[in-house]
């Protein structure tokens, strides 16, 4: 199982991938940031969600979160980490 730490590294780790295909400055995220202001326009973020669902099999925007109150890095690593903890506690 996946820790929230693991959860935080891939999520950021994926940000900065993707903010440096954009050319864009890549930077050590502390979870504060909000998403728009490190640069990620809603389509990088569409890209990073479609990762992210990739990398975790789960995407907590199906049900659980709406993309739109989603505003900063740590509210976005912190959907998946609910996500992943509720799809776990189902399966066992």
């Amino acid at each position: 199982m996946l820790t929230t730490t693991d959860i935080t590294a891939t999520v950021h780790e994926n940000i900065n991938a993707l903010l440096k295909e954009a050319g864009r400055p890549v930077t050590l995220l502390t979870g504060d940031e909000p998403l728009a202001r490190i640069g990620l326009n809603s389509l990088l973020l569409a890209r990073l969600i479609i990762q992210l669902e990739i990398e975790f099999g789960a995407d907590p925007f199906e049900e659980d979160y709406v993309i739109s109150d989603v505003r900063t890095v740590r509210e976005l690593t912190d959907a998946y980490v609910e996500t992943l903890a509720n799809l776990a506690a189902a399966s066992v």
